[in-house]
């Protein structure tokens, strides 16, 4: 199996990582125009008497809602971002495999130069012999 078929690219993993980290903020950004949408809301509500008291029991009660959104808010918020880091784990998990990958891939490539060189060194080194000694007969022969 082809290790490129199996790991994907870095430039893969950075558009997956790009993706995520422009959803969560687009998904934020949203949440948080949702959330304050409803808190206008809830807030410009036109008050159903002229009553103190019944104005001061509105006013528990919107501040009751107001309460009760913005827990929901953070647990959406804590949810989303919990989410939103294991998506980014997943790519970072996804980013070291490549990165041991093409590391393995350097190593190997390294490894087959330096036996490339070896050989290539030890058939110098032989042709070298060879000529030495076809030379060292030659030149002991003249100098008798």
């Amino acid at each position: 199996m082809n290790e490129k078929e199996t790991t994907p690219s870095y430039l893969e993993l950075s558009n997956q990582a790009y993706g995520i980290v422009v959803d969560a903020f687009a998904s934020a950004n949203q949440r948080g125009l949702d959330y304050w949408r409803s808190v206008w809301e809830i807030v410009s509500r036109p008050y159903s008497s002229t009553a103190v008291d019944s104005n001061v029991r509105d006013n528990f009660e919107r501040a009751n809602q107001i309460v009760a959104l913005s827990i929901g808010e953070l647990q959406a918020n804590g949810q989303r971002t919990s989410e939103v880091v294991e998506k980014l784990l997943s790519v970072t998990g996804n980013l070291q495999d490549s990165y041991v990958h093409s590391l393995r891939g350097l190593m190997k490539t390294g490894i087959s130069n330096m036996n490339f060189v070896r050989e290539t060194t030890e058939l110098q080194f032989g042709d070298l012999a060879q000529r030495l000694d076809q030379i060292r007969p030659a030149s002991a022969v003249s100098a008798n």
